[in-house]
C-alpha cells in the first residue's frame, strides 16, 4: 500500500476508483499524490490527477475513464471513431515542467529524477476498455499493465535509467510545496490525528491513531466509513447503518467491565467516524500465558466473566470471540472490542469459555477449569457458580501450584495449608490422613483419592455445594483440588469427633436411636439440595458419645463397596435404584452390620443383612420403622416426595426430639 496524499477531491468516479487502485497495489515505498497542483516559473499551477513518486521515476499520471475501444496515436485520439484529446501530450508536457523546476532547486552534484507523462485509462472500472496504440512504447495503460508499468524499469521512456534516491524524492516534495502539512491536514479528524492504517477494504478504515487537544495525548482507534468509495448507495447505506448500531450499542453497554469507551460520531458529510479508546494490553492470540502468575490468571478470568455478566444483565450479548479481539493488559485488565449482539447467552457463553480454556487450564485449579471444558461444550451456563468459585481461590490466598508432585507422607504439605501429621486408613485408591491446618495450628482430615479426573464433575458440583451449606451432622468441607502433576484429588475437612460406627467400643442405651434419627435428617436435607453422598458405610459414619457425623461424600465408594455394598446388595436392584434409595439403604445396612453380630448375619449376601434385621426386637424399633427398614433392604421401599423421611419411616416427633434433634 503506497502513501497517499490527497491535495484535493477526486472530480468523477473514475479518478476515485483509479486513486484507490493506485494506493492499495503500489509498493509501501512509494508515493501518491493526487490532485496536486505542479507549480510553474510564471506563477501559475497546473493541476495534474496523479504524481506518482516511485523506485525508477516521478511520474505525471493522467486519469481518463473512456469506455469503448481506444486508439491511440501519436499525434491523435479516437475512441470507436470519435476525436477525442490526446492525454499523453498534456502529461507530458507538466512532466517538462516538473523536470525543469528540479534542475533548477537541484544542488551542484545531484541529478535531477526522471520525469514523464503517463495515462491511466479505467475503462469501467477496469472493464469495458481496449486500447489500441500506433507505438507499442507510448506510455498509455488499462488496469491490467498499469502498476507494472510504474513499478518496472520497462515502464520508463528514459533513455539511462537510474534509480530514484532519498535525496531527489525530498526535492519532488519541496518542489511541490506543503506537502508535510497538506498530509497533517488529511491525516486530521477534529482531535484525532491518523497514525497507522490498520485495515482497509473499499470504504471501510481503521485506523491506530492519538488524541492530541494540545498539551497531552492518547491513544484511540478510528472506524472510518467513506460514503464515497461503496460500489452502491445501498451498500454505503448498510455500512451507516452498522456504524451507527454499533455506537448505539457501545453508548447503551457504557460502564460496563471490559467495554472500551467510546466518544460521539464524527460526521463531515463525507465520511462516518467511531472514536474508540485504544484497549489496553495485547491481544490474547500474542498473550504470554505461560509468564503468568496462577495469581495474575485468576484475576484475568475474574474481570473477564464479570464483563460477560454485566454486559448480558444489560440485554447484549459479544459474538467478537476472535482472539484478536480480546485485550489483556499487564493489569488484569481485560477488554472486548468487538461486541457484535449477534449469539444467544447460552452461545456466548461457550465461546467465552473456549477463548479462555488455555487460560484456565494454567491456573491448574480443577473446579476452574473443568468448569471451562465443560461451558465450552455447552454443558452448562453457570457463571455464577465459576466466578463465585475465583472469588473463593483469589481471597484463600491459593498459591502458585507447585509443580513437584507430592509424596503422601507424613509431613507433606497439600495446597500449602495442611501438614499430614498421621495416617488413619486407606485402601489402593483412598487415604484418610489427620492433619494441621499451619496458619490455623488447628487439627483437621485430609483424604486422599486416586486417579479421579473423569469423576471430577460429579465430585466438583458435590464438594462445591457442601461448602456452602452447613448442618450439624455433615462433614464440614475446608477445601478441595488435585495435587500437582497427578489425577489425585484432595479434600480437607474439619475433624469430626468420635470413631468409625463399626469401631465404636460403648455403647449406651438409645445412642444407635439417636446416631440414626440425626443421620437420617441429615440425608434429607442434602437431597432436598440435589446433593446426594453415594457411598454410606459403618467407615463414613463418626460416632461420638451423642452426635453422628456423615463424611466421604462420593469419593468414598471403595471403602463403602468393600465393607457393605458388594456384600449385601443385590447388584441388579443396586443397579437402578434411585440416588436417594441407595442413600437409605446404605444408612439401613451400615447401622445393621455395625451392630449386630457376625454370627446372626448369616451368609454374606442379598439376604444376610436381611436376616440380620431379623434379629432385632419388633417392639424395640416398633412396627412402622423395622417395616420401613426391611422394605428398604428388600429395595421395596418407595419415597414419597415432599413428605419428611422420619415421618415416612413411621417415626414420631417425641422420638425425634429423643434424638437431640
Amino acid at each position: 500500500m503506497a502513501r497517499h496524499i490527497s491535495f484535493g477531491t477526486p472530480v468523477n468516479d473514475a479518478e476515485r476508483w483509479a486513486f484507490a487502485l493506485l494506493s492499495d497495489e503500489l509498493p509501501e515505498d512509494y508515493l501518491l499524490l493526487t490532485n496536486v497542483e505542479i507549480p510553474t516559473h510564471s506563477g501559475q499551477a497546473m493541476e495534474v490527477d496523479a504524481l506518482v513518486i516511485g523506485e525508477w521515476g516521478v511520474y505525471v499520471v493522467d486519469v481518463k475513464g473512456y469506455i469503448g475501444r481506444l486508439n491511440a496515436g501519436l499525434h491523435a485520439w479516437s475512441l470507436d471513431g470519435r476525436d477525442v484529446d490526446n492525454s499523453l501530450s498534456k502529461a507530458n508536457y507538466v512532466a517538462r515542467v516538473l523536470a525543469g523546476r528540479l534542475k533548477h532547486k537541484i544542488p551542484v552534484g545531484v541529478y535531477a529524477p526522471w520525469c514523464q507523462g503517463m495515462v491511466f485509462v479505467t475503462g469501467r472500472k477496469g472493464e469495458e476498455i481496449l486500447v489500441e496504440k500506433d507505438h507499442g512504447k507510448l506510455s498509455i495503460y488499462t488496469p491490467s499493465k498499469i502498476i507494472a508499468a510504474l513499478t518496472k524499469e520497462w515502464g520508463l521512456t528514459a533513455p539511462h535509467k537510474h534509480q530514484v534516491t532519498d535525496a531527489q524524492k525530498e526535492m519532488v516534495l519541496d518542489t511541490i510545496g506543503q506537502v508535510a502539512i497538506v498530509e497533517q491536514r488529511n491525516n486530521k479528524i477534529q482531535d484525532f490525528i491518523k497514525l497507522k492504517c490498520l485495515f482497509l477494504q473499499q470504504g471501510l478504515e481503521v485506523w491506530q491513531s492519538e488524541y492530541n487537544p494540545g498539551g497531552w495525548t492518547a491513544p484511540w482507534l478510528l472506524k472510518i466509513l467513506v460514503m464515497n468509495q461503496f460500489e452502491t448507495q445501498d451498500e454505503a447505506e448498510t455500512h451507516e447503518l452498522k456504524l451507527r448500531q454499533d455506537f448505539k450499542r457501545m453508548q447503551s453497554l457504557s460502564g460496563c467491565s471490559c467495554v472500551p469507551f467510546c466518544a460521539p460520531l464524527i460526521d463531515d458529510g463525507e465520511q462516518l467516524v467511531l472514536p474508540i479508546r485504544m484497549p489496553r494490553g495485547i491481544p490474547l492470540n500474542i498473550f504470554e500465558v505461560e509468564q503468568q502468575s496462577t495469581y495474575q490468571l485468576l484475576e484475568i478470568l475474574r474481570r473477564s466473566i464479570g464483563g460477560v455478566q454485566q454486559i448480558h444483565r444489560r440485554g447484549f450479548t459479544i459474538g467478537g470471540w476472535e482472539s484478536n479481539c480480546i485485550f489483556i493488559s499487564d493489569d488484569a485488565d481485560v477488554e472486548f472490542i468487538d461486541i457484535k449482539d449477534n449469539l444467544t447467552n447460552a452461545e456466548d457463553i461457550a465461546q467465552y469459555a473456549a477463548a479462555f480454556l488455555t487460560l484456565a487450564e494454567r491456573t491448574r485449579q480443577p473446579r476452574i477449569y473443568h468448569w471451562y471444558r465443560d461451558a465450552a461444550k455447552g454443558k452448562t451456563v453457570d457463571v455464577d457458580a465459576v466466578r463465585c468459585d475465583i472469588s473463593a481461590l483469589i481471597d484463600l490466598g491459593v498459591c502458585d501450584t507447585a509443580q513437584n508432585y507430592i509424596a503422601i507422607e507424613r509431613g507433606a504439605v497439600v495446597d500449602h495449608h495442611y501438614r499430614l501429621v498421621r495416617f488413619i486408613s486407606g485402601t489402593e485408591r483412598s487415604q484418610i490422613w489427620q492433619a494441621t491446618h499451619i496458619q490455623g495450628n488447628y487439627s483437621c482430615v485430609v483424604s486422599i483419592y486416586k486417579d479421579v479426573d473423569t469423576q471430577w464433575a460429579s465430585i466438583s458440583n458435590t464438594y462445591r455445594s457442601l461448602a456452602k451449606i452447613y448442618h450439624p451432622h455433615i462433614e464440614k468441607v475446608l477445601g478441595f483440588g488435585q495435587l500437582p502433576q497427578s489425577n489425585d484429588l484432595f479434600i480437607a475437612r474439619s475433624w469430626a469427633q468420635g470413631e468409625e460406627l463399626n469401631e465404636v467400643k460403648s455403647i449406651e442405651q438409645g445412642q444407635p436411636f439417636s446416631w440414626f434419627v440425626q443421620l437420617l435428617t441429615a440425608l434429607q436435607y442434602i437431597h432436598s439440595l440435589d446433593i446426594y453422598h453415594g457411598a454410606i458405610c459403618p467407615q463414613n459414619i463418626i460416632c461420638s458419645q451423642g452426635k453422628a457425623t456423615l463424611v466421604n461424600f462420593g469419593v468414598g465408594v471403595d471403602v463403602a463397596t468393600t465393607h457393605y455394598a458388594s456384600k449385601y446388595a443385590d447388584p441388579n436392584l443396586w443397579a437402578v435404584e434411585g440416588e436417594a434409595e441407595k442413600d437409605l439403604y446404605g444408612l439401613v445396612a451400615s447401622f445393621v452390620d455395625a451392630l449386630v453380630p457376625d454370627n446372626f448375619k448369616g451368609d454374606y449376601g442379598a439376604d444376610g443383612i436381611v436376616n440380620a434385621l431379623m434379629q432385632y426386637d419388633r417392639a424395640w424399633l416398633g412396627d412402622a420403622l423395622f417395616d420401613a427398614c426391611l422394605s428398604i433392604l428388600k429395595f421395596e421401599f418407595t419415597l414419597t416426595p415432599g413428605k419428611s423421611y422420619v415421618e415416612q419411616l413411621g417415626l414420631n416427633e417425641q422420638e425425634v426430639f429423643g434424638a437431640g434433634l
